[in-house]
């Protein structure tokens, strides 16, 4: 399925930062993205903010959805960029206060070029908000995927804000590297 966006909804997303969309997934991929990601946290042992980072990387179903035609087009059409690398995905549990609400200040990533949250659960199930990296407009009292793109340009950074600064240590980044395909899929 292939999104198609208006030029009112790219106005609206120039002018605001961010643009929401509902039923944008279906109940039962929400209830199957759930189902996964609940997963995941069974098998890392917690389910808190830091532990929420990057679960696509257990998961070749969550990447695919993430690098999928219907978020990778309307990523590429907000952003005005192409092509896009998966930079990180990240778990926000409902009790998480995050401030300011600014996607880049949370991530240890420069060059990012949009954010996607996902609401998966409650009356918004199924609804996304696609964000300009200096927005994070998130949902209310819900537990919600935050889902990060970057272009070919973007570069682990020292973010002593984000819980999971060191993570792509793990990985043999160091800062100042771009993110590699290999460890990053390009969408």
């Amino acid at each position: 399925m292939q999104m198609h966006l208006t030029a009112q909804q790219l106005r609206l997303y120039a002018q605001c930062g961010w643009i929401e969309f509902e039923e944008f997934l279906t109940q039962k991929q929400c209830q199957d993205l759930l189902q996964e990601i609940e997963r995941i946290f069974r098998k890392r042992g917690g389910s808190t903010y830091p532990m929420g980072r990057d679960l696509w990387q257990e998961s070749k179903k969550l990447q695919q959805v993430f690098c999928s035609r219907l978020f990778s087009d309307a990523v590429s059409t907000l952003s005005g960029k192409k092509p896009l690398q998966l930079a990180c995905d990240q778990w926000i549990p409902e009790e998480t206060s995050l401030s300011p609400l600014n996607m880049q200040a949370h991530l240890s990533l420069q060059g990012l070029v949009c954010g996607c949250l996902l609401s998966l659960e409650g009356e918004k199930a199924g609804y996304v908000r696609f964000c300009h990296p200096d927005r994070l407009p998130l949902f209310e009292k819900q537990p919600q995927l935050l889902i990060a793109y970057g272009s070919l340009q973007t570069i682990y950074i020292h973010n002593p804000l984000d819980p999971n600064n060191a993570r792509l240590k793990e990985l043999g980044y160091s800062f100042g590297d771009r993110l590699r395909p290999k460890t990053h899929p390009l969408c």
